[in-house]
């Protein structure tokens, strides 16, 4: 609460649970994520740095594809939308994906597979329990 003479305004943080804040943080980190890979691919298109350009401008839509996404859930879930609490989820069956993938193959990175898969789970977690389906079930 902010404090403005002898009024105190109340914010969207007090009626949101601490479960459901750090959801909503977690998926603003992998919306800067994607946001940032997106721009780094922009970067590698224009310094020429690619073996196909077909396949190069394509994953670089795909992620600012999945940037929007990723930002418009976050957005979501703090205004408490029906909608983003099942991109949420879903949000994070991507990651964790994304991040079983990359513990094997000839490219594995077991560190950004396992920060990727622990960041996936606690959002995972904190969205689907606690009270918090409720939340968004009794939204408008």
């Amino acid at each position: 609460m902010f404090s403005h003479g002898s009024k105190e305004i109340n914010t969207q943080f007090n009626r949101l649970p601490k479960r459901l804040l750090i959801a909503i943080i977690l998926v603003f980190l992998e919306s800067a994520l994607i946001w940032g890979l997106t721009f780094w691919s922009v970067f590698a298109l224009l310094s020429g740095d690619y073996l196909n350009i077909a396949s190069s401008l394509f994953l670089t839509g795909i992620l600012f594809a999945m940037a929007l996404w990723t930002i418009n859930i976050g957005i979501g879930l703090f205004r408490l939308k029906k909608w983003s609490h099942t991109a949420g989820l879903v949000l994070q069956l991507i990651f964790a994906a994304i991040a079983t993938a990359s513990f094997s193959g000839e490219f594995a990175e077991p560190v950004i597979g396992i920060s990727l898969l622990s960041a996936a789970v606690t959002c995972f977690v904190a969205l689907f329990g606690g009270g918090i389906r409720e939340i968004f079930h009794n939204a408008s």
